[in-house]
């Protein structure tokens, strides 16, 4: 895995889509794309006391509709609106903030991303629905990656050179690839690992979790590791929280 797949997966949780902000306003206007607020205690503990009070339809669109998508400043400033009509008008300027043409009926970001949803809750779903786990919140935010490698039943691996070579078994993993993420990068690479075999995969920056025979002893060996070069132990002290073996002549 690269160094900016794993700098990704590092920070990947709390990415959101930010957007452009207007002038200073005095309030919370529905209309209006949020601007950074310093919140005091009191508004702090309306906006607690609202997301409870809150109608079941507005609380799902908060706290699971967009969950992924929204901005901080945005979730405060509809936290802050009073009536329902106010939410109602923050809920469409928050659509056409994001459509990439405002004055058709349709909005291509916002059926684009329910579409999402609707796919992660179908393919996804593992004892919690698909729009919860892993490899659905990177769905949901990203979109389908451009080339996906799959091994529902996990099996044997040859590991790359880079890994320390070798044959293994592993668990139930996936990657996706992304050959270019707006504001991210190229080439971005995410792994996903299923060790429990429940179907619940969730997403690593290892790529020695997937080592079914991680903690066996003598079984699974790098090419070092099986001539007595590196011992398997040497997987657990690796200063970058890697299991990965040496690779042949690293250090």
């Amino acid at each position: 895995m690269s160094r900016v797949a794993r700098t990704l997966l590092a920070s990947a949780f709390s990415i959101f889509i930010a957007l452009p902000s207007s002038g200073a306003q005095q309030g919370p206007d529905p209309a209006a794309a949020p601007t950074p607020q310093k919140l005091t205690k009191d508004t702090k503990k309306k906006m607690r006391r609202t997301l409870k009070e809150l109608d079941s339809s507005y609380r799902q669109w908060l706290s699971e509709d967009v969950t992924y998508i929204i901005s901080p400043d945005e979730r405060n400033a509809f936290l802050q609106l009073d009536t329902n009509e106010e939410r109602e008008q923050f809920i469409e300027q928050f659509w056409l903030r994001r459509s990439s043409n405002p004055d058709l009926p349709e909005n291509d970001f916002k059926e684009e991303h329910y579409r999402r949803i609707a796919y992660a809750n179908e393919h996804f779903a593992s004892g919690v629905p698909g729009w919860k786990t892993d490899r659905g919140r990177m769905y949901i935010m990203w979109g389908p990656a451009d080339e996906v490698e799959s091994h529902p039943t996990g099996g044997t691996y040859d590991r790359p050179m880079e890994e320390g070579g070798g044959s293994t078994t592993t668990y139930p993993w996936e990657t996706w690839r992304w050959r270019y993420l707006e504001d991210i990068g190229e080439n971005i690479i995410i792994e996903f690992v299923d060790p429990s075999g429940s179907g619940e995969y969730h997403m690593t920056m290892d790529p020695g979790e997937k080592d079914a025979l991680l903690h066996v002893p003598g079984a699974g060996l790098s090419q070092m590791e099986s001539i007595g070069m590196a011992s398997k132990a040497d997987r657990f002290s690796r200063s970058d929280g890697m299991t990965t073996p040496r690779a042949m002549g690293g250090t």
